[in-house]
């Protein structure tokens, strides 16, 4: 009997081990001017995890538990009344942005615009490389996705999901994930119902659009401009590929990759290429400004709003889409030299 009570006190104490993370946190917060009492605020749960003491904007370094990994702000326990045109209300008069906490030595290192900056622990290297391979890269859609699909378990997850995932993956892509997410990391999920509903709603919302992943057919919209009524089937399915730019001419990026779909339209456009230009969220008068400045001499469709972009799952822009000569899509997400690339797979040299 008494060799029983000891594994299962045994196995107990092995369940609170595995349930439990230990940190320390140090470092600068980047606000020199600051000495004081912050609070470490857990977004997610929305409530307080710790306390910690700041000396001219360095932490004196603290220990803590925690049942898991935390995405965690730090704000100054004393308050200011927020003047707006509504209903006035209190809040931080400092408030740091985004820091993860996780087994061991976090270490603060100052702000890098408005959020913080860390290190010291895995999830931290983590963080880190994943900015640095966004820098890098002109496929974002599939960093997201490959981060995203280490972390269904947690918290890093959960937060890329909500932000990056939104504005990066298609609808196929971020439902995937959402149901391994779900699958990983439910119950977590769950307990916290404003979060919960965010997350469903959006499944929801795209699992309800039409599918426009690789592989599936063109779907179809018109849009209604100067009495003209233009719809994407009158280039798209009509025997020809189509390389479909969704740009708006405010959009620094989408301005940038103008040139690479000229050069791609003059070089295979005897080929059989035609390229067309999908202006969103954007102003009429705005866009045909910037067609103009830059030359553009492939067709447009003007004041597409969020209409294109709604129906095929696009929540950042540029988003460049081949279509096969019968409208079949054949790749998303196109960038820079990829778009040449893409088109000698199907053109040749």
């Amino acid at each position: 009997m008494k060799k029983t009570i000891f594994t299962i006190l045994l196995f107990l104490f092995a369940v609170a081990g595995q349930a439990q993370i230990h940190y320390r946190l140090e470092g600068n917060i980047g606000h020199p001017e600051f000495t004081g009492t912050m609070y470490v605020v857990d977004i997610l749960k929305v409530q307080h995890t710790d306390t910690i003491e700041v000396v001219n904007g360095i932490i004196t370094p603290k220990e803590g538990e925690l049942p898991e990994m935390a995405l965690c702000n730090l704000k100054d326990t004393t308050t200011i009344l927020v003047q707006t045109d509504s209903v006035p209300y209190t809040a931080s008069k400092l408030s740091l942005s985004w820091l993860f906490i996780d087994n061991g030595t976090t270490r603060v290192d100052g702000l890098e615009g408005n959020w913080l900056q860390q290190s010291g622990t895995p999830i931290s290297d983590e963080i880190s490389a994943f900015k640095r391979r966004m820098d890098e890269t002109e496929d974002m859609a599939a960093v997201v996705y490959d981060v995203i699909s280490r972390h269904t378990g947690d918290v890093y997850g959960i937060t890329l999901l909500v932000n990056e995932g939104r504005r990066y993956l298609d609808a196929d892509r971020w439902i995937e994930l959402y149901d391994k997410m779900m699958h990983d990391n439910g119950e977590y999920i769950t307990k916290t119902p404003y979060l919960y509903a965010d997350l469903k709603r959006t499944h929801d919302k795209l699992k309800a659009q039409p599918v426009t992943s690789v592989g599936s057919m063109f779907v179809d919209f018109e849009v209604e401009y100067d009495d003209k009524t233009t719809r994407l089937s009158d280039y798209v399915g009509k025997g020809k590929y189509v390389l479909v730019d969704f740009w708006a001419s405010w959009c620094g990026p989408c301005r940038a990759e103008i040139p690479n779909l000229i050069a791609a339209y003059n070089k295979h456009k005897d080929q059989g290429l035609q390229v067309l230009g999908i202006a969103a969220w954007d102003k009429p008068e705005s866009t045909l400004k910037a067609i103009e400045e830059d030359k553009i001499p492939y067709p447009q469709i003007i004041n597409s709003q969020k209409i294109a972009t709604d129906l095929y799952g696009i929540k950042g822009i540029p988003h460049i889409i081949l279509f096969a000569p019968d409208g079949t899509i054949l790749k998303r997400g196109l960038r820079g030299d990829g778009i040449e690339e893409a088109l000698k797979e199907i053109f040749g040299e």
